[in-house]
């Protein structure tokens, strides 16, 4: 890893010759690196053995271990209940008009442009508007809910790598907090159809979730809600412009959407990586584990295993089937993932009806984003045609 921004542009020649190891320890991780799809799907599957309660003791300011992302049963359990709901097929099947509309007016505002950023213009607005839409807070707070986003990831990436707390992000974080606790306070004498509503009224086991418990789920979804679909968007548009015979085969058979969907996760994942700590001695993929050991899963190169995938560097929308580990497996597999399948749909529906071609200009630098696990990029500049 001696070159982390080529490996954040292109991290798979280096997964390519991880994937030849299913297991070893990494001392820049501090932890054993996981890459093989049975061995990332193993330890996704075994909560009892690789917990995820990975930030216990890093923070107290920050408190990640009260997030629903950083808990075991039988906590998790009972706190993804209150959202599951929220997330089903059926739930967001019905915003599925909503997100093609708003697709398309993105598409209005820079159809008379020679050249556009994907990233501010589209890749960014469409996510933030739909689960700001679906938590109920005001359009004015889209831009600063954006930035709280960011914020949010930095964090979490800090505190997994060992840096100390930031005085910039402990403040945001109480900004953050207070906002969605007076959001939730207002809800409650004044409930509406939204998500912040059902937080307000919810209870486990009889009473209500503390002011903490609350508005750490608020942050939770918010993050989940926009930042993974942000670089979903920007994977796929960038790995269409890199292949344009798919994007024509695309504009030629709209019904190839569902499947390019799942190949544009596999293919290029926007969140390459996870933490897991080990609860009781394990053997994993040659490798003895034992309790207080590190793991980090990476589910980018598990997606390009050659014991999985026939020609697995190979984009190709036709594939049948496409299973990937892009939302994670067993009790911690993304909520938001029903809601991210569908706002990418909708995108690619909306511009493959109305771009023929997808062009980066050969002039542009792509800066990938500084988030370490996530693969992204910062600006996507095209070309419209």
């Amino acid at each position: 890893m001696s070159n982390p921004i080529h490996l954040q542009l292109d991290p798979y020649p280096w997964y390519a010759d991880m994937l030849k190891a299913p297991v070893s320890f990494h001392p820049q991780y501090g932890a054993y690196l996981v890459f093989r799809f049975d061995e990332v799907r193993r330890v996704f599957g075994d909560p009892d053995t690789f917990s995820s309660a990975v930030y216990d003791g890093l923070s107290e300011e920050l408190a990640f271990s009260d997030q629903i992302q950083g808990m075991d049963p039988p906590r998790h359990t009972q706190l993804r209940a209150l959202a599951a709901h929220a997330f089903t097929r059926r739930s967001v099947a019905e915003l599925e008009p909503r997100i093609r509309q708003t697709a398309h007016d993105l598409l209005d505002q820079v159809k008379d442009r020679e050249e556009f950023d994907f990233v501010r213009g589209f890749a960014i607005p469409l996510p933030i508007a739909v689960i700001s839409d679906m938590l109920g807070v005001p359009k004015e707070d889209y831009d600063t809910f954006k930035e709280w986003s960011d914020l949010i990831t930095e964090m979490s990436e800090r505190l997994l790598t060992g840096l100390p707390d930031d005085p910039k992000h402990v403040e945001a974080i109480r900004e953050m907090r207070a906002y969605f606790q007076r959001l939730l306070e207002e809800r409650r004498a004044n409930p509406r159809e939204d998500l912040v509503s059902q937080l307000a009224a919810a209870e486990i086991d009889g009473r209500r979730l503390t002011p903490l418990e609350a508005s750490n789920f608020c942050l939770l979804l918010l993050v989940a809600g926009n930042e993974t679909t942000t670089n979903l968007l920007v994977n796929a548009v960038r790995t269409f412009a890199e292949h344009p015979e798919q994007w024509e085969l695309l504009r030629s058979s709209p019904d190839l959407i569902p499947k390019a969907v799942e190949e544009v996760m596999r293919y290029r994942t926007s969140v390459q990586l996870m933490y897991r700590v080990v609860k009781k001695e394990v053997e994993l993929g040659g490798a003895q584990m034992k309790p207080g050991d590190r793991v980090v899963v990476f589910m980018g190169a598990a997606n390009r295993d050659p014991a999985k995938y026939d020609r697995p560097d190979v984009f190709d929308i036709t594939r049948t089937p496409s299973p990937h580990l892009t939302f994670g497996h067993g009790i911690h597999q993304c909520l938001g993932a029903p809601l991210a399948r569908i706002e990418v749909a909708a995108a690619l529906e909306a511009m493959a009806s109305r771009i023929s071609k997808l062009q980066i200009p050969d002039e542009a630098e792509l800066v990938p984003l500084n988030n370490f696990n996530m693969l992204g990029l910062q600006k996507l500049p095209l070309v419209l045609a």
